[in-house]
């Protein structure tokens, strides 16, 4: 079972728009506070990227979760939860310091690559694949449920782009006119 249209679509823009905001971002813009977080616009996009990143790392993982007893993802799920404070300042962190030490120019080829992977990956999966989940801890996303499949992942991964590219105070974000792009809402 192949990705269905809108769902391509919508991780195809995200890897198209990542390109356009950060080759187009006006550099005096991107150490502008962002809104809504503690993020400079720079700092938000490399966390943008990391989303997209995540979703690559978390496919094999629910597959392998998948095949256990539930109990065993439910307990990694409240182990996970139990360590929210040390994940947020990780995620805010890693997003600081990734920004500043690796570049968003890596994040660029990195976004590229990720979804690449994802959309190949996806290309091959099955119906049961993509129906392979885990408990995950809701606690690290708003858009993330306490139990999760591959396809649901796949899903999150635009919504948490759109969400935070929302944030952005850039002028080539502001100039679109509201507009979104493709993207699951």
């Amino acid at each position: 079972m192949a990705l269905s249209p809108e769902l391509r679509a919508a991780l195809e823009w995200m890897r198209e728009d990542f390109e356009a905001l950060v080759g187009h971002a006006p550099s005096e813009e991107l150490d502008r506070p962002s809104e809504g977080t503690k993020w400079s616009n720079r700092e938000l996009l490399f966390h943008m990227w990391f989303g997209q990143r995540i979703a690559r790392v978390m496919v094999p993982v629910m597959g392998g979760f998948s095949r256990l007893p539930g109990a065993v993802a439910r307990g990694y799920a409240r182990v996970l939860a139990a360590a929210t404070a040390p994940y947020e300042w990780v995620n805010y962190i890693g997003s600081v310091g990734g920004a500043r030490l690796l570049g968003l120019e890596r994040a660029r080829r990195w976004m590229a690559r990720d979804t690449e992977w994802l959309l190949g990956w996806a290309d091959g999966a099955t119906e049961t694949e993509l129906g392979r989940g885990m408990s995950v801890p809701p606690s690290w996303d708003p858009y993330f449920t306490a139990w999760m499949t591959r396809q649901d992942l796949l899903e999150w991964a635009p919504k948490h782009y759109r969400h935070h590219r929302a944030q952005l105070t850039l002028s080539s974000v502001r100039t679109e006119s509201g507009r979104r792009g493709t993207g699951l809402s």
